[in-house]
């Protein structure tokens, strides 16, 4: 089966399913509030990347006539380096097999994990060129390398992960403003470490 008809098969199995479950949730022509849209539409992410595949990218949306949905195929290409999976936003940038199942393990994610990593990489990118072979975001740090005009994305380690010396490494003063708030203590006798530049007595040897 060619790759175009083995999405085809795919995207009809994935629009029966959805509209099994809109009939199954939605019956007869009553007013759908927004609420009842919302959770609709993340119960649906969760099930149709379980069932069908964390990198399908699905999209569903309501208008007056009921819902619409967007399938669309993730592009996957062959390498030494095993499978990658084209990003949907950044097409430059592809994701090992091995990213994808370590974020999905580490982040815990039930959604498309494409869809999720591309949120990610979107601030990462910023930092392209800062720390060589790697791309810092408020969640954590990718590991990437350059192949054939390529950005393959190896693997993802969530801060959660990060040691303090790797913390230093790649949120140093210039990276403050991305660490995630709930990592930001007000009190700095509550931290696990202090940017020095806040405390100017630490670094100035002549007081000492």
């Amino acid at each position: 089966m060619s790759v175009d008809r083995e999405f085809q098969y795919k995207k009809s199995q994935i629009e029966s399913y959805l509209k099994t479950a809109f009939q199954k949730k939605f019956r007869g022509n009553a007013r759908i509030s927004i609420r009842k849209r919302q959770k609709f539409m993340e119960e649906m992410t969760q099930k149709i990347s379980k069932k069908f595949g964390k990198d399908v990218l699905c999209l569903v949306d309501f208008t007056k006539q009921g819902f619409v949905t967007l399938v669309s195929p993730a592009r996957k290409i062959a390498t030494d380096k095993g499978k990658l999976t084209q990003s949907f936003s950044h097409p430059q940038v592809f994701y090992t097999s091995h990213c994808i199942d370590r974020f999905s393990e580490r982040t815990q994610t039930q959604d498309n994990c494409v869809i999720v990593l591309d949120s990610y990489m979107h601030d990462a990118l910023l930092s392209y060129g800062e720390h060589e072979g790697y791309l810092t975001c408020p969640a954590g740090v990718f590991a990437c390398e350059m192949e054939n005009e390529r950005m393959v994305t190896k693997t993802f380690i969530n801060f959660e992960l990060l040691s303090s010396e790797q913390i230093k490494k790649f949120y140093g003063p210039g990276m403050i403003s991305t660490f995630p708030e709930e990592f930001l203590a007000e009190d700095s006798a509550e931290s696990d470490f202090i940017i020095a530049d806040e405390f100017p007595h630490l670094t100035d040897r002549s007081k000492v």
